[in-house]
């Protein structure tokens, strides 16, 4: 059996990675809502027919198995070491470099056929190990169930959530008003508010470099002061930061801001808060009290 598993996993990871040098990287913008919400409700049911028909199954079991969560967990660990050690450019700069490590995705590992398939794997497991706590509940499973609940909550929101994620930035001018924004990819989006800087300070070191800077800006009406890495919250899941300013003169007549819309920022944050509700349930429970009357 371990055998036919190890042999099954190789083939797998070989198509996965024939894919991905045959047609490249997952069109993730394809997974934005509403298909990534149904894709959710899909996988979970899913999971829960497998788990009610055919927990019995080889290959079921051993997504149950302790086996899986090594495998799953380390793969996992293995492609955000590839995340870590290779610079993660946007779509178009990793699709214009012609290596082989860019063809299989190092640069833009995230959208990759092969973390896809290691995240696809770890949520199959971390699925049915949920759908398990949740109808064993007499075995007190349910601990467990929320941990994981909360580990495949907080993975998904970041993966499939990044579909709806945008970046977006404009010149924010002192004379008018502004509500066009750009794209990474170079898309005009307009804004349902718009902006126009009320005023600007910077301080500066002795060499002329800024050491800080700060802008108060008008927000759809609200007044604002943006510091860097300081952002302002416009709405939920929506920060303004302040980027960057005009250099050109003393008195700055524009400043560079940047829109980041993470609509599931906070059901990510809702996975790692059931996480650690989970964790935090098992350490008060202990073990279960069969344990301490088989060591009696």
């Amino acid at each position: 059996m371990k055998k036919r598993s190890l042999f099954l996993g190789i083939v797998c990871f070989l198509a996965v990675v024939i894919v991905q040098l045959l047609v490249g990287n997952v069109p993730y913008r394809f997974f934005a809502f509403p298909l990534n919400v149904l894709l959710a409700a899909v996988c979970m049911i899913v999971c829960r027919y497998l788990y009610n028909s055919y927990r019995d199954c080889r290959l079921v079991r051993f997504m149950m198995s302790g086996r899986a969560t090594t495998l799953s967990l380390g793969a996992f660990m293995a492609g955000c070491l590839v995340i870590g050690f290779f610079p993660q450019l946007s779509p178009h700069e990793a699709a214009a470099r012609e290596s082989l490590v860019a063809r299989l995705g190092c640069y833009d590992f995230m959208t990759s056929w092969i973390f896809v398939a290691i995240l696809f794997f770890l949520l199959t497991h971390l699925g049915l190990i949920t759908v398990r706590g949740v109808l064993r509940r007499k075995e007190r499973r349910w601990r467990f169930g929320m941990t994981h609940a909360g580990l495949w909550l907080a993975l998904f929101a970041g993966f499939c959530g990044s579909s709806d994620t945008q970046n977006l930035r404009l010149p924010v001018y002192r004379e008018e008003l502004n509500r066009v924004a750009y794209a990474e990819d170079g898309r005009t989006v307009y804004l349902d508010y718009e902006l126009r800087l009320l005023d600007f300070h910077a301080d500066y070191y002795e060499n002329g470099m800024p050491r800080q800077y700060e802008a108060v800006v008008d927000v759809g009406g609200e007044q604002a002061v943006l510091h860097v890495n300081h952002p302002f919250a416009k709405g939920c899941g929506e920060d303004i930061y302040l980027t960057g300013y005009d250099t050109t003169r003393q008195e700055a007549a524009y400043c560079v801001l940047q829109i980041v819309r993470q609509p599931w920022k906070y059901v990510q944050l809702a996975g790692i808060c059931l996480m650690m509700a989970g964790a935090v349930a098992l350490f008060i429970g202990g073990p279960k009290r069969k344990v301490y009357d088989k060591l009696g």
